[in-house]
């Protein structure tokens, strides 16, 4: 009687969720930040339901199989617009294809764990240490004397060299995170060397998915398109960036308004959203973000900014843009705003500047029903998309991040827009992908 009641009661909270994202599953993010049903959390021991969103290649699956035995027992998972890993049992599946049910699945499929009626997820590694220690060595800890090795399935702390902040001779801790790390880019894995909380090396293993642009991007190099849908399409690409900062910075109301205000632009009355985004920017200066929680760092060198290109560059005082060469834009009184610092904050009062910017843009084409003038190249919101699209330049981070701090190092890398941008899903060639692929 008492775990019924306690099941029932544990029904009624919101469903802690771990999304692992893969190929084009942002848009699942995004839903789930604005359901009040669902609570995602940032580390798979806190979920009860893993959520699968997007595309998973083959090289990943084995990452997303560690990723699933952390997972506290019981749990099941869930499976959106991806396929499942071929060992799992087919009653603990669920699969979604439509955005608008997810919430609701992941609702239901919780209520069904607690209930006892959906199969659980077993373990799918074998439950051994990574790094066998017990019984080796000179003491049966895995180390020989007093140092090296891996006792405990942990190397010794031996630290080679000085910090390159302090001077400090701390503990060496050299570690992988991703591609399934919630506060990086989807696909995005690297390798970290951390000396007490300072970054000594950082080396890129994957670089993030490719990013989806909205398709009025695309059409605009084919053909004239409305001003104002591409300016609402480039604010709302802008806002859900600032989701992920502000829930990096802990600011959770914040973001889900981010978010909120995200999900209107594409068809809400633009003059109210420009009043809306005002009083939101307002919220953000009283709540200390551009203080508290944007550190001056992570200022790139001319050359970086050059090859990062977009609201990045122009943070660094590149004045850049394609819209001022377009006599669409031209005819709106276009102006090219830009910073001069290059870093963590100046990007994201750039990019503040920008959204503004692209309302008040949207609200004077749409009265006057303008439109695009050239096709010959378009400025995204990741930077100018010439012949080729913008590619990935996550490689910049190896020269960026050492020497930064564990937390200025996310709230550099946060600023930033590092993945290439995706085909438009027409021009993607079709796969046949591998067994247990998605």
């Amino acid at each position: 009687m008492a775990v019924s009641w306690l099941a029932r009661l544990a029904a009624r909270a919101p469903v802690p969720v771990f999304p692992a994202l893969g190929m084009r599953g942002e848009e699942a993010l995004y839903r789930l930040a604005l359901s009040p049903d669902i609570k995602r959390v940032d580390s798979p021991r806190h979920a009860s339901l893993l959520l699968v969103a997007g595309g998973v290649p083959p090289s990943m699956q084995q990452a997303l199989r560690r990723v699933h035995d952390q997972l506290p027992a019981p749990f099941t998972t869930l499976w959106y617009r991806s396929a499942p890993l071929v060992e799992l049992p087919q009653a603990a599946v669920t699969t979604v294809d439509s955005l608008d049910a997810l919430p609701g699945a992941l609702v239901e499929s919780h209520g069904r764990l607690l209930r006892n009626t959906v199969g659980r997820s077993p373990r799918l590694l074998p439950d051994a240490p990574p790094h066998p220690w017990q019984g080796l060595g000179d003491d049966g800890h895995g180390g020989e004397g007093m140092m090296g090795g891996v006792p405990y399935g942990r190397p010794m702390a031996m630290p080679p060299t000085a910090d390159l902040r302090d001077g400090l001779a701390l503990d060496i801790l050299t570690f992988r995170l991703g591609p399934f790390f919630p506060l990086w880019p989807p696909g995005f894995e690297a390798e970290v060397t951390l000396q007490g909380d300072i970054i000594q090396q950082f080396s890129v293993r994957s670089s993030p998915f490719p990013r989806a642009l909205a398709p009025v991007f695309h059409e605009a190099r084919e053909r004239p398109v409305a001003i104002a849908v591409l300016e609402r399409a480039r604010a709302r690409h802008h806002l859900q960036a600032l989701f992920h900062a502000l829930h990096l910075a802990g600011l959770e109301d914040l973001a889900r308004h981010a978010l909120r205000l995200a999900d209107t632009c594409p068809s809400g009355d633009i003059v109210l959203l420009a009043k809306w985004f005002t009083a939101f920017e307002r919220r953000l200066r009283r709540r200390g973000f551009f203080v508290l929680h944007l550190p001056k760092c992570g200022a790139l060198r001319k050359k970086q900014a050059e090859s990062q290109g977009g609201f990045a560059a122009r943070a660094a005082g590149i004045e850049r843009d394609v819209r001022a060469e377009d006599d669409g834009y031209r005819r709106l009184a276009f102006s090219m705003m830009t910073q001069q610092a290059g870093d963590t904050r100046a990007r994201w009062r750039q990019r503040l500047a920008e959204i503004a910017q692209s309302f008040d843009l949207a609200a004077r084409a749409q009265r006057d029903d303008m439109h695009t003038a050239q096709t010959d190249a378009v400025e995204t919101p990741r930077g100018a998309w010439h012949d080729t699209r913008p590619k990935d330049t996550s490689h910049l981070l190896e020269d960026l991040l050492p020497g930064l701090e564990w937390g200025e190092a996310l709230a550099t890398l946060a600023s930033l827009e590092l993945a290439a941008l995706s085909p438009w899903p027409r021009e993607e060639p079709a796969e046949t992908p591998e067994e247990g692929a998605a």
